[in-house]
């Protein structure tokens, strides 16, 4: 499978799972409120799976624009609409 596959797909499932974190910490599911901590929450699970996907992909994705475009971006937006979509309907 292609390294940009790989790390895009890594990406937008670690995203749902984020967005579905960040929706709990917004409404209360842990016995707190804080949409500021739920987007942290987000940008440190990015971060993680980032080194966890640089790790499997190897040199194979290099630069930061690649970086943006198969990793930040695809979670970035994914996470965005998941969490809209969470906090209205759960």
């Amino acid at each position: 499978m292609d390294a940009t596959i790989k790390v895009t797909t890594i990406h937008v499932l670690t995203a749902l799972v984020a967005a579905l974190l960040s929706t709990g910490l917004s409404a209360g599911w842990f016995g707190f409120k804080n949409d500021i901590f739920a987007f942290f929450v987000a940008v440190i699970i990015l971060y993680f799976v980032g080194q966890l996907s640089q790790r499997i992909a190897g040199d194979e994705i290099s630069g930061f624009s690649q970086w943006l475009w198969d990793g930040i971006s695809p979670f970035f937006f994914t996470w965005v609409i998941a969490y809209t979509l969470f906090m209205m309907y759960l």
